[in-house]
């Protein structure tokens, strides 16, 4: 039998290396031999929320930093039957309120509820992770937000980030799965799928069109594509005849998204800090204070229709100031979050300790943020020699873009993006995983041949690094 020929290069790399280079090496390669299995994906959600566990034993029914209740205290009205204005969608009320119908009252139990969405969150991530890339690929996905700290402050927040998170990926998964395989329970789970999203986090409503009109355009049969049409608008009609019985002012879905549109453009709005819930807050001027009094003192009624009139009054007359704004909230959204500690700092009592921790975990952050979307930029512009399907990656990028753009166009900040990083990171072990199988250069070919690729994606990264340091610039001077 003819001896196998080693490629030079190759051989002269594998004499440098030390024993222990080679044992490192070995501990390596059974790690991720480990990991292409279906098996780790159960050991890893099972540490991911032991995980979550044990951290959320240590917080107890404590309030945490800026945590939000409202929705749980939303969820208290709708069982009460009294009279208020929705502020706040639906969606996750309805869910704590089932949850305390279950299991008893109480602030526990509302951060209970969201471990399993972690759980379904972790399962539908690593299904599309592997359809799109391979099996190690979900793996390697799943383990790295196991371990992110925003993905594991969140999982006993009793907020709308992982149902979000969970709902997005699930929706394009599902719409994945809808088109290779032709099955109408599959076409009502991704109908679900979308209306409840849409509940959740009205931004995502465009999906609920979108999806049924991708479908048809993939598999050109329009009663595939009406079904989850119909089940979505199924479920946001159920909300809105609730509305209308329900004794208090009529509200779509929600009735804090005007108010949000007029937040984010009116004359006195920042051009740059548009959100006033941001980590760096607003100075808000005096006008823009007597503007919001002069209009709570009006009917609730009138109000939506008030704040839609400035906002669009203002767009129309500054159209500059509006596209200006909206660029500066495109930048605002990919900037990472500040984490302040929390639930940790009941162990430190001196304020340095504890700032200085929530240094420590915003740096930990950045640790999986910036690779992830690093990963991200360099394989959408080397798709043709990552092992992804292409069609598959359209869908992902495409439903983080229409979920982000409502947004874009009214209010941004930088935990906003917490539902769409799930679907970068689809793209960026995709990348890690043709890495692992080919060296650097088979995997980077098309920006070595392709002068206009190298620089667009060059540029790309320059434009997003540009954002980072401009967001750490802007906190520390805040702070």
């Amino acid at each position: 039998m003819a001896r196998e020929l080693v490629p030079w290069r190759r051989r002269v790399v594998f004499m440098k290396l030390s024993k222990g280079d080679v044992g490192l090496k070995a501990r390596v390669q059974d790690v991720l031999a480990r990991l292409d299995s279906h098996l780790a994906t159960y050991a890893i959600v099972s540490f991911g929320l032991l995980l979550r566990i044990i951290v959320l034993a240590r917080v107890g029914g404590r309030p945490l930093y800026q945590e939000n209740t409202a929705y749980y205290d939303m969820g208290l009205q709708l069982a009460s039957g009294v009279r208020f204005s929705p502020y706040w969608p639906p969606g996750l009320p309805y869910y704590l309120l089932f949850f305390r119908t279950v299991f008893g009252d109480g602030i526990l139990v509302a951060r209970v509820s969201i471990l399993p969405v972690y759980v379904g969150f972790s399962f539908v991530l690593y299904g599309l992770t592997r359809k799109i890339s391979s099996r190690r690929a979900g793996n390697l996905a799943v383990l790295a937000f196991a371990l992110y700290p925003s993905y594991i402050r969140n999982a006993f927040n009793p907020c709308t980030e992982y149902p979000a998170a969970a709902g997005l990926v699930a929706a394009v998964y599902l719409s994945i799965l809808a088109i290779r395989t032709v099955s109408y329970p599959l076409l009502a789970a991704l109908g679900l799928c979308l209306g409840a999203l849409a509940l959740v986090r009205p931004n995502s409503l465009g999906l609920a069109i979108v999806a049924p009109a991708y479908l048809y355009f993939r598999t050109k049969r329009l009663g595939l594509a009406a079904v989850p049409w119909l089940v979505s608008a199924l479920l946001v009609s159920a909300r809105l005849w609730k509305s209308h019985v329900l004794p208090a002012p009529f509200a779509m879905i929600n009735d804090s998204n005007v108010q949000n549109f007029f937040l984010s453009n009116n004359p006195h709005t920042p051009l740059y800090n548009t959100c006033p819930f941001n980590p760096v807050e607003w100075e808000v001027p005096p006008q823009l204070t007597e503007m919001e009094q002069a209009i709570a003192n009006r009917p609730p009624w009138l109000q939506q229709r008030i704040y839609r009139q400035i906002a669009l009054r203002h767009i129309l007359s500054r159209p500059d100031l509006f596209l200006l704004r909206t660029f500066n909230r495109f930048r605002a959204y990919f900037c990472f979050p500040i984490h302040h500690g929390d639930p940790l700092v009941r162990y430190f009592h001196a304020a340095a300790w504890r700032r200085w921790l929530g240094i420590g975990i915003t740096i930990l952050e950045l640790c999986f943020y910036w690779p992830i979307m690093i990963l991200a930029i360099v394989s959408c512009f080397n798709l043709r020699s990552v092992r992804t399907e292409t069609r598959g990656v359209v869908a992902a990028m495409g439903a983080a873009a229409i979920y982000a753009l409502p947004c874009w166009l009214t209010c941004s900040q930088p935990r906003y993006n917490f539902p769409v990083i799930p679907l970068f990171a689809v793209l960026a072990f995709a990348l890690l995983e043709s890495w692992l199988e080919r060296s650097w250069s088979e995997v980077l070919e098309p920006i070595m041949r392709s002068d206009w690729r190298r620089r667009a994606m060059l540029l790309t990264l320059a434009f997003f690094f540009y954002i980072q340091i401009e967001w750490i610039v802007m906190v520390a001077s805040s702070t």
